[in-house]
C-alpha cells in the first residue's frame, strides 16, 4: 500500500467552484452505470457529475493517524468480522469508470480499505464498456486525486471486445430491444484509450484531466506481471466487461491459475435481462470474454448476478448515514457531489450494482444467499439470447462449464452499515 500524499484540498475546491460560477456543466454523454429512479421511474442521471453548493453544515475533514487508521480497521474486524485471519489480499480492480456511478462507489470502497491496510489495492485498470476506456481512465485518474490517493496506479486496457466490435443496430433485429446507451452506441466519436487527456466533446468541466497519468504497461500485461509476482494472493474485481481479464487469460496460460480468484459483477440468473431481454451489460458488451474467464481455471469465481445486486440502491437514507458519521475525503466527496440532489428529491433512488463486488470481497455475509453453479454463456451474436448466462446445479454430459459461487440474495441493510462504517471511517 503507497503512502499518501499531501494534497491542497482548498485549492482544489476553489478551483472547482470556480468553473462552476463561470461555466455550464456539459451533460453526461455516456451513461455511468447507474440509473436514478423516481417515483418508480428509471431517469437517466444527467446530473451526477455536476458540482452542488457547499452544504452550510459542511465539516472539515480530519487528518486521520495511523492510530486511527488501526483502530478503525480492529472495528471492521471486531463489528462485521472481516479477514479475522489477518489475511490483507492484493487487489486489481478491472472498470468500466464514470463519475459517481457504481463503478465509482467500488473504487471508493477499495480505496478506503487501502487506507486501512485491509487490503492492497495494486491498481486500477480499464476496460470499455460504459464508457471508452479514454473517458473511463480520466475519470478514475481524477477521483483517486480527490481521494489524495494518487499512488494507485491506473492502466488503460481495450475498449475491443474479443471477437471486435458489433453493429447493434443490427444485433438489435436480432434480440428485440437493446438498450441504447454505453460505449459501442458511440463508436462514431470513438476516441483511443491513449487520448485520455484529449476527450473533446466528453471533456467534463468540472473535474477536468487529470494532474497525474495512466502507466505505460497495459492492463493485461499489468494484471499477468502481478500474479506472476504474487502467485495465489492477487484477487481479481471484474465490475465491467472482461475484456482485460480475457486478454490475460489468452496470452499466459497460467495467468488465471496463478491468481487467488475473481468476483465478476454481471449475469442474469433470476429474471429478465437488464440490457436485453436475456443479457445484463457486462456481459452482453463481451459475452465471449466472460465464457473465457468462467473456463480459464481461476482458483475461486463468485459471480454477482445483476438481478440480485440490483437490491442494493443509493437513496437518500444511505447519504442521511453518510452525513451523519464522521468525515473522510471520500464520504466529502460523495456528499458534496450527491447529497444534495436526494435532499431535493427524497424519492431519488440509483442502483449500485457494479460495488457488491468490492462489498463481497471484504465482507461475504453481505450475501445472504449463495449457490455454487455450473455455468455458460452464449456466446453466438446471432443468437436472440447472446449474453444469456445459463447455469446448472451439476454439470450437464458433454460441456465444460466454468463452476462459479453465485450470490442469489444481499443483506442491504448489513450492506450499506458495512459500506458508510468503512468510508467514514468508524473507529466504534
Amino acid at each position: 500500500m503507497g503512502n499518501k500524499k499531501d494534497v491542497s484540498r482548498g485549492a482544489f475546491f476553489a478551483f472547482s467552484m470556480m468553473v462552476y460560477l463561470l461555466s455550464a456543466v456539459l451533460p453526461c454523454l455516456l451513461l455511468t452505470g447507474c440509473q436514478n429512479t423516481e417515483d418508480g421511474k428509471e431517469v437517466v442521471d444527467e446530473v451526477s457529475s455536476s458540482p452542488q453548493q457547499p452544504d452550510e453544515n459542511e465539516e472539515t475533514v480530519p487528518v486521520y493517524s495511523e492510530a486511527d487508521d488501526r483502530a478503525a480497521a480492529d472495528y471492521l474486524k471486531e463489528q462485521y468480522g472481516i479477514f479475522a485471519d489477518g489475511n490483507v489480499p492484493k487487489v486489481i480492480l478491472d472498470t468500466d469508470m464514470a463519475y459517481l456511478g457504481d463503478d465509482a462507489m467500488c473504487l471508493s470502497i477499495l480505496a478506503a480499505a487501502d487506507d486501512l491496510g485491509l487490503i492492497d489495492l495494486l491498481g486500477v485498470t480499464i476496460t470499455g464498456g460504459n464508457s471508452f476506456v479514454a473517458v473511463g481512465a480520466n475519470a478514475a485518474l481524477n477521483q483517486l486525486e480527490y481521494f489524495e490517493r494518487e499512488d494507485i496506479p491506473v492502466y488503460l486496457g481495450t475498449d475491443v471486445p474479443v471477437s471486435g466490435f458489433r453493429n447493434l443496430e443490427e444485433q438489435e433485429q436480432i434480440v428485440g430491444s437493446i438498450d441504447r446507451w454505453g460505449a459501442m452506441w458511440h463508436l462514431d466519436d470513438y476516441i483511443a484509450p491513449e487520448n485520455y487527456h484529449d476527450l473533446g466533446s466528453y471533456y467534463e468541466r468540472k473535474w477536468g484531466y487529470s494532474e497525474t497519468e495512466a502507466q505505460e504497461q497495459g492492463a493485461a500485461e499489468f494484471m499477468i506481471e502481478q500474479a506472476a509476482q504474487y502467485p495465489g494472493e492477487v484477487m481479481i474485481l471484474s465490475i465491467g466487461a472482461a475484456t482485460n481479464i480475457a486478454a490475460a487469460c489468452m496470452q499466459d496460460d497460467d495467468f488465471a491459475g496463478n491468481t487467488a480468484g475473481i468476483i465478476y459483477m454481471g449475469t442474469i440468473v433470476n429474471g429478465e435481462g437488464s440490457y436485453t431481454p436475456y443479457a445484463d451489460f457486462n456481459v452482453f458488451y463481451d459475452a465471449e470474454a466472460f465464457q473465457i474467464c468462467l473456463t480459464s481455471g481461476f482458483p475461486s469465481q463468485i459471480v454477482i448476478p445483476h438481478d440480485a445486486a440490483e437490491s442494493v440502491i443509493l437513496d437518500k437514507s444511505v447519504f442521511d448515514r453518510m452525513n451523519d458519521k464522521s468525515r473522510t475525503l471520500i464520504s466529502q466527496m460523495w456528499l458534496e457531489n450527491q447529497y444534495g440532489l436526494y435532499r431535493r428529491s427524497p424519492n431519488r433512488t440509483a442502483g449500485c450494482t457494479d460495488a457488491a463486488a468490492a462489498v463481497i470481497l471484504l465482507n461475504p455475509a453481505a450475501a445472504r444467499i449463495q449457490e455454487e453453479r455450473y455455468a455458460a454463456i452464449n456466446t453466438d451474436p446471432y443468437s436472440a439470447e447472446y449474453g444469456r448466462t445459463n447455469t446448472w446445479e451439476e454439470q450437464p454430459a458433454g460441456t465444460e462449464p466454468g463452476l462459479a459461487v453465485f450470490v442469489l440474495e444481499m443483506d442491504t441493510k448489513l450492506y450499506w452499515d458495512f459500506v458508510t462504517d468503512l468510508i467514514c471511517h468508524i473507529q466504534g
